[in-house]
C-alpha cells in the first residue's frame, strides 16, 4: 500500500478502515505464526538435530552454556581414567626387566636388597603383527580305474561356493553394516590393511551372499516380532524409501520399504499387533494399531515448547500459557515416573499418585480445543483424542514414556544414509535392512557382530541351521 492508497481509506470512512486494519491484523498473524513454525529446531519439534542452522546452534550454546571460568579438562577431584591391565594369563609374552646395578653400592652381589622385595611393575605394550591373507588350493585331480573310466576329484562343497572365505566374507560384511564404508573405500582398505586385491563385482557378490546367509535369521526375529508384548517403532527417509526400526527387548528389526504408510506395518507385524506399541503421533501408527500405544512424550515435550516459542513471537497469550501449563504438568509427571524408575515408588503407589496429575493433563486439553489460538486448539484437539495413549508407561511393564530407544537404534542406519545415499535395487535395500538387523541386535545383546556374521556364512555354505539371535 502507498500514501495515496492510505489516504483513500482513511477517507473512506471509520467502518472500511477498521475492517481493512482488522483484515491486515490477521494477515500479519498468520504470517507470524507461518514464520514461527518454519522458524522452529530440533528443541521445539520433531526435526532433527543436523537440520539446525549454525545461528539456532550457536544461540542454543550462549544460553545453555555460559561460561564457568574453569580450564578444559579433568578438574580437581576428578578420579579419572586409565587403561585396565589385561589378566596375565592372557598376555602372550613376559619379558623381564631387572635394574643393571645398584645405586648405594654399585653391585647388586653386595647390595643387602639384592633379592626381589615387591611385585614387579606392570607395563603392557599392545601391537598388531602384519596381517597376512591365507591362500589355501585345492588341486583337483583327475584318475582313471582299471576299467579305464575317469573319475575326477571335486572341491568340498563349503569351500566351492567361494574364492573367499567366510571371515573375509563376514569382514566385508562388517566394514560396510557397522563402519559403513563405500565399496570404493572398502576395496582400498582391504589393499591396505590386509593385502587382499578385490575387485568391486568381487565385494557385491559377496554382500548379496551375505545378505542370503542371514535370510533365515531376519525371518526369524520377524516372525517373533508380532508376539512381543512391547514394540517401539520409528522411521526416516532412506532416499526414494522409507528405514523403519522395530525395537523390543530382545532384539531391533529393520525394515526398508518404498512407503511410510500402514502398510508396511501390516507387512511386518501382521495384520493384528496385539501388544503394546510406543510411536510418535505418525498417522501410520494410529491407523494401524487398534490396541494400546504409548506416545512419545519427548516429541510432545518438544511441540509443547514449539507451542510456547510460536506465541512469544506472535504475542499469543493463550499459546504461551497453555505451553506453561501442560510443560509443568509434564515435569511432574516425569518426576514420579523417575521416582518409580529408581525405585522410590512401587507400580500401585504410581497409578495412585499421578492420578490428580493425568487427570489434570486431560482438563487442560479439553479446556483448549475451543482455544481461539489455531495451534493450540489444533494441537488440543488431536491429543485429547488420544489421551488413552498418553499414560500406558504408568500401568503396564516393560514400558517406556518415550520412543528414545527407536530413536537412538535407528541413528546408525541414518548415518549410513548421509554415506550411501540409499539404494537403487530392491535386494540392495533388502541387503541393507537384514545387516542393520543383525548387526545392531549383536550390538544390543552385547555379542560380536563380526563373530556371529563368520558363523552364519559358514553355517549358509556348510548348508547347516543358521545361528539364532533369540536368547
Amino acid at each position: 500500500m502507498d500514501r495515496q492508497e492510505a489516504e483513500r481509506l482513511y477517507d473512506s470512512g471509520k467502518e472500511s478502515t477498521v475492517e481493512k486494519l482488522l483484515e491486515y491484523d490477521k494477515e500479519n498473524t498468520e504470517l507470524k505464526e507461518k514464520i514461527a513454525r518454519l522458524e522452529r529446531n530440533s528443541r521445539s519439534s520433531s526435526k532433527p538435530p543436523s537440520s539446525d542452522s549454525i545461528r539456532d546452534r550457536k544461540e542454543r550454546q550462549s544460553r545453555e552454556k555460559k561460561p564457568t571460568g574453569r580450564k578444559p579438562g579433568g578438574q580437581p577431584g576428578h578420579t579419572g581414567k586409565k587403561r585396565e591391565l589385561i589378566p596375565i594369563d592372557q598376555v602372550k609374552e613376559k619379558i623381564p626387566c631387572y635394574p643393571v646395578e645398584c645405586m648405594a653400592c654399585g653391585h647388586f652381589d653386595s647390595c643387602r636388597k639384592r633379592h626381589v622385595v615387591e611385585e614387579p611393575f606392570r607395563w603392557q605394550v599392545t601391537e598388531i603383527l602384519p596381517i597376512e591373507p591365507v591362500v589355501t588350493e585345492y588341486q583337483v585331480y583327475t584318475l582313471c580305474g582299471r576299467c579305464g573310466k575317469v573319475h575326477r576329484g571335486v572341491v568340498p562343497a563349503e569351500v566351492a561356493r567361494s574364492n573367499f572365505g567366510p571371515r573375509l566374507t563376514a569382514l566385508i560384511a562388517f566394514f560396510t553394516g557397522v563402519l559403513r564404508l563405500p565399496r570404493r573405500a572398502l576395496k582400498d582398505s582391504f589393499q591396505t590393511v590386509f593385502g587382499v586385491d578385490l575387485a568391486l563385482g568381487s565385494t557385491q557378490n559377496l554382500l548379496e551372499q551375505t545378505s542370503q546367509a542371514l535370510q533365515p535369521i531376519d525371518q526369524q526375529l520377524k516372525d517373533a516380532l508380532s508376539h512381543q508384548p512391547v514394540v517401539n517403532a520409528d522411521e526416516s527417509g532412506w532416499y526414494r524409501r522409507w528405514v523403519w526400526i522395530f525395537v523390543t527387548a530382545g532384539f531391533l528389526y529393520f525394515h526398508i520399504a518404498k512407503s511410510r504408510g500402514s502398510d508396511v506395518l501390516k507387512q511386518v507385524l501382521g495384520e493384528l499387533y496385539k501388544g503394546i506399541l510406543g510411536v510418535d503421533r505418525w498417522g501410520a501408527y494410529t491407523k494401524y494399531h487398534k490396541g494400546l500405544l504409548q506416545l512419545c512424550w519427548e516429541h510432545l515435550k518438544r511441540d509443547i515448547r514449539g507451542i510456547g516459542d510460536i506465541g512469544k513471537k506472535v504475542g499469543s497469550q493463550e499459546a504461551r500459557a497453555f505451553a506453561h501449563r501442560m510443560e509443568n504438568l509434564r515435569k511432574k509427571l516425569m518426576a514420579m515416573w523417575y521416582r518409580f524408575k529408581d525405585g522410590e515408588l512401587k507400580r500401585e503407589r504410581l497409578i495412585e499418585q499421578t492420578l490428580p496429575i493425568r487427570r489434570r493433563i486431560e482438563k487442560c486439553l479439553r479446556d483448549h480445543c475451543d482455544s481461539s489460538d489455531r495451534t493450540v486448539s489444533s494441537f488440543a484437539r488431536r491429543l485429547s483424542k488420544l489421551s488413552p495413549h498418553l499414560f500406558t508407561f504408568i500401568f503396564h511393564e516393560g514400558v517406556e514414556p518415550t520412543n528414545n530407544s527407536s530413536e537412538r537404534g535407528i541413528r546408525p542406519a541414518v548415518i549410513w544414509r548421509k554415506i550411501c545415499f540409499g539404494n537403487r535395487s530392491d535386494e540392495g535395500a533388502v541387503m541393507t535392512a537384514r545387516l542393520l538387523t543383525v548387526t545392531r541386535t549383536c550390538w544390543l545383546q552385547k555379542r560380536n557382530a563380526l563373530e556371529f556374521l563368520v558363523e552364519a556364512i559358514s553355517a549358509y555354505r556348510t548348508f547347516a541351521p543358521a545361528p539364532s539371535l533369540l536368547s
